[in-house]
């Protein structure tokens, strides 16, 4: 069974599996980064609609860049694996970003009559190239590190969503409100369950140097996501 907790800012949203594990400690130390993420102005302009197109094309485009990293850091995390129950997990998870987490993309792209392919960038911006090297980065240390680096990218995302429809659902005039659906379904909150269950069990079996670069890897990731909002609001480049 799911243990449901509340954290600040989020009254009756999920948020993790249980309530003793690392992530949940983590998920209440760092809520001002989360906090930080929801009220920055690029997400704000997705829960009212009014997010300018050239905003929205320059975060498809770089999102587009950077899950395709990410996917390279499951792949990473596959062969760090130490048995088939994990291999599992991180080819269950690179399937969701091939064929799931598309959608989000093309419903950007729709609500500014952009096809997803003229959305496309062959180079990231600097923001989004310095999230992708910590991430790489994690993904040469241990697989701890390199879940706790992940975890933040759906976990911001899923709790954001599950926040929105539960506080103040996106009306049928707001262009983004397919965007806010998938990330607050039931089916993304198994996800991060699942993703969170295998943080803690990680977390609980590392020592202490491991547990602190774990830790270092969360906290930095969070910074990194306000920060990919901010590289797409001011449309960053080289």
């Amino acid at each position: 069974m799911t243990t449901t907790i509340t954290t600040p800012g989020a009254t009756g949203t999920p948020s993790t599996p249980g309530t003793t594990g690392a992530s949940a400690r983590w998920r209440e130390k760092y809520d001002h980064l989360f906090e930080a993420f929801w009220e920055h102005p690029f997400l704000a302009g997705l829960r009212d609609g009014t997010l300018a197109p050239e905003k929205v094309l320059h975060y498809v485009g770089q999102d587009h860049q950077y899950l395709t990293a990410f996917m390279r850091c499951y792949g990473l995390g596959a062969a760090a694996s130490p048995d088939r129950d994990w291999i599992g997990f991180f080819t269950d998870q690179t399937n969701f970003l091939l064929h799931d987490e598309t959608h989000p993309h093309h419903v950007m792209c729709d609500a500014v009559g952009v096809s997803y392919a003229e959305a496309q960038v062959e180079r990231l911006a600097p923001s989004a190239q310095a999230y992708v090297n910590h991430m790489m980065a994690a993904a040469h240390d241990s697989l701890g590190v390199l879940m706790a680096a992940l975890l933040p990218c759906p976990w911001t995302y899923i709790w954001a969503g599950t926040r929105l429809l539960a506080e103040a659902p996106p009306g049928p005039d707001n262009p983004f409100a397919g965007w806010w659906e998938f990330y607050g379904s039931p089916d993304c909150q198994g996800l991060l369950d699942e993703f969170c269950r295998r943080l803690d069990v990680l977390a609980a079996e590392a020592g202490p140097a491991e547990l602190a670069r774990m830790e270092a890897a969360f906290e930095l990731s969070c910074h990194h996501e306000t920060r990919f909002w901010q590289m797409a609001w001011s449309r960053e480049t080289w």
